[in-house]
């Protein structure tokens, strides 16, 4: 038999006094009209010249001004102005009432009429966590994707507590913990999210940039320092030139760590997840298949689901529907030459001889949504917009080039034309990939005292353009892919949902343990997203529960004769539908994060607000254990509830008081399997 190790003291998702007044009075000092004390030590830094912030910022002139309280928010603007060059500082900063939570980005200008000096080293995050040396600390974070079988695994990093040597200095000093991104994608590499663990107490953070970030975390003898930025940025600004950092979000907990996780899980649901018609968006159901096909037959794929009654919020049309490619039947990912025609956003008329259109208004009148996939900021050799738009492009790079978002006249050509795009097809989510890195280009194209102007521009640029088709089109949905996951970050995730966590799931009967791992791994941090069932396999169904899903059927469908069959999908389906509301609800994950095939993973969702939830385990392939006890959380041990068994329809009842103390017995017998239980208070 198994058991868990993780704590049995009751947790859940709603902020103390303590958490709020924290969150309060690490801001207050820096937004009050008139400090009482000294220098403010602003939590950025940047060097101006030979000049460090703090320095040049004590000299300025500072304006503060309140914005109006909306929806939980309350924002302020600090302006900080240097008369001798124009530099202007403006520090836009939110309190949210309803979370022990402040946010911020960084905004320098100058007002000047002659260029600034060089700014460089620009940290939106620059502060330190009041802690002794003789305190524990810890940061726990995360991989990002890199298709690999530990995309999202949970790590942790100490920070001590340092010893002294024999002359008394404290070893490790100046050896800081660091993190980033790689090649110019947010969350390859490393997720942008972190937890400085101080024991009874700590802070989440994230950095919302969707380019290149670094981070980095250590030890004074007084407390924990925490730097992040932008990986690069070495320039001057030109007159009436303004720029912005990454944003920078920390949550205030105390008590249990998880409790902490589930506060910024909750608060992200709250605030920073994409609206659909003014409405937080639902993580999908979605039908996979490859765009590469006649349009008749994604008509009938469309046409199926319908008819089997089966619930599809979208059905997923894949790369190759563009472009001059050979219009075959059985075209796949891995017999087709769609990469080469990214640049030519036009309907294949091989496949779709009355453009997209036809596709969309049939999907519609079904009742389904029309999910499309692209790849705009990727321009291929000899493709058209190669042609008529060459002064809108990086590069190339090999046979590469990047549509360059930082030129205003190349976002808004991009943005009419995805809009139209939209319009024409009546698409309701669009799916924008990213195949290739775009550090390299930047680089290229920036001048040695520009460094960082050209990823500023360009993901600045991408934000806006996003923006806009939201704005012109109310009811879209976002789908943020970049090979697989790596843009996840905190601005992405508040436009977008990552329906596609990993290239992981690209291969034929890839492994479910690598989503399992997934699932538990992203969980902490990103609330909505989506895995993949791409067999006849209840098993590797429920690897991929979540508050949506991607079903893909036989190599994307490539045969519209060939589907899973319905008895089985329906029974699968209305288990999803079943348990879907619980994942937006607290994460408790039941045993220690492992991809071993000898081991077992299970997990808990929990919604305090409806005194339900679930509890789902998978037994792996190699695992010898046909037991296990699940020691659930956030329940009420005064009250009584009611467990279903999802697979063979048993019902008892348990108090509150034995589930957190003895724990769950769990039995899989077969290897691999799974067991799927849903809970209720009994009123």
């Amino acid at each position: 038999m198994m058991a868990v190790f993780l704590s049995q003291m009751l947790v859940s998702a709603t902020a103390t006094s303590g958490e709020l007044d924290a969150a309060q009075g690490f801001l207050a000092p820096l937004t009050a009209a008139a400090p009482d004390r000294g220098p403010v030590q602003w939590p950025f830094s940047f060097v101006y010249g030979e000049q460090a912030s703090a320095d040049l910022l004590a000299t300025c002139t500072v304006e503060r001004a309140e914005g109006e309280s909306a929806g939980q928010r309350q924002t302020t603007a600090v302006c900080l102005r240097e008369p001798a060059s124009g530099l202007e500082c403006r520090w836009e900063v939110t309190r949210f009432l309803d979370f022990p939570v402040v946010e911020w980005v960084l905004y320098l200008k100058n007002t000047g009429t002659a260029e600034t000096p060089v700014i460089k080293d620009i940290q939106a995050l620059d502060c330190g966590l009041p802690l002794t040396r003789d305190k524990g600390a810890r940061v726990h974070y995360a991989n990002g994707s890199e298709c690999r079988l530990d995309d999202f695994a949970p790590q942790v990093a100490s920070l001590g507590p340092n010893e002294h040597d024999p002359q008394g200095a404290w070893v490790g000093e100046g050896n800081p913990f660091r993190m980033g991104s790689k090649s110019g994608r947010s969350s390859c590499g490393t997720l942008p999210f972190f937890n400085v663990d101080m024991g009874d107490h700590g802070i989440i953070g994230a950095i919302g940039w969707t380019g290149d970030w670094t981070a980095a975390f250590y030890r004074t003898d007084t407390d924990v320092r925490m730097r992040a930025g932008m990986r690069r940025t070495n320039l001057k600004l030109l007159p009436g030139e303004e720029i912005r950092s990454p944003r920078i979000a920390l949550l205030f907990w105390e008590g249990e760590r998880m409790h902490g996780h589930n506060l910024w899980r909750q608060f992200i649901l709250a605030h920073h997840s994409p609206q659909v018609n003014g409405q937080r968006a639902e993580a999908p159901i979605s039908c996979a298949t490859w765009g590469g096909n006649f349009a008749d037959k994604h008509i009938e794929h469309g046409t199926w689901w319908k008819e089997t009654g089966l619930p599809l919020d979208f059905l997923w049309v894949d790369a190759g529907w563009f472009g001059a490619d050979e219009a075959k039947a059985g075209a796949t990912v891995f017999n087709s030459q769609w990469w080469r025609y990214v640049g030519d956003w036009y309907a294949n008329p091989g496949y779709f001889p009355e453009g997209l259109k036809p596709v969309g208004d049939a999907l519609n009148e079904m009742g389904l949504g029309f999910l499309l996939w692209l790849e705009p900021e990727r321009v291929y050799k000899d493709t058209r917009w190669t042609r008529e738009h060459p002064e809108w492009l990086l590069g190339p790079i090999g046979d590469n080039s990047l549509f360059n978002l930082g030129i205003p006249e190349a976002r808004a050509m991009l943005t009419d034309f995805l809009s139209d795009l939209i319009a024409e097809g009546s698409i309701g989510c669009y799916r924008q990939d990213f195949n290739m890195d775009p550090r390299p280009f930047w680089e290229g194209a920036d001048a040695p005292d520009r460094v960082g102007m050209s990823e500023i521009r360009h993901i600045t640029g991408m934000y806006a353009m996003w923006d806009e088709l939201l704005e012109r089109h109310p009811g879209l949905l976002i789908d943020n892919c970049s090979s697989g996951g790596r843009r996840i970050d905190l601005e992405t995730i508040s436009r977008s949902m990552p329906l596609w966590r990993s290239d992981v799931q690209c291969w034929p009967n890839f492994g479910a343990t690598a989503m399992q791992g997934q699932t538990q791994g992203l969980g902490l941090w990103v609330p909505l997203s989506t895995g993949c069932c791409d067999r006849e396999d209840t098993y590797v169904f429920r690897s991929a529960l979540g508050p949506g899903m991607v079903v893909i059927m036989y190599e994307f469908e490539k045969d519209t004769n060939n589907h899973f069959d319905v008895g089985w999908l329906r029974r699968r389906m209305a288990e999803l539908t079943a348990v879907r509301s619980y994942f937006v609800g607290d994460f408790y994950p039941l045993l220690s994060f492992s991809l071993a095939d000898d081991a077992w993973a299970a997990w808990q969702y929990h919604r305090p607000d409806l005194g339900e939830g679930m509890v789902l385990a998978l037994r792996r392939p190699a695992s010898p254990f046909t037991t296990m006890t699940a020691v659930l959380e956030g329940l009420d041990a005064a009250a009584t509830y009611e467990i279903q068994d999802m697979d063979s329809g048993e019902r008892r009842q348990v108090s509150g008081q034995d589930l957190a103390d003895t724990g769950l017995d769990l039995k899989i017998d077969n290897q691999p399997g799974s067991a799927l239980l849903v809970y209720r208070k009994v009123k």
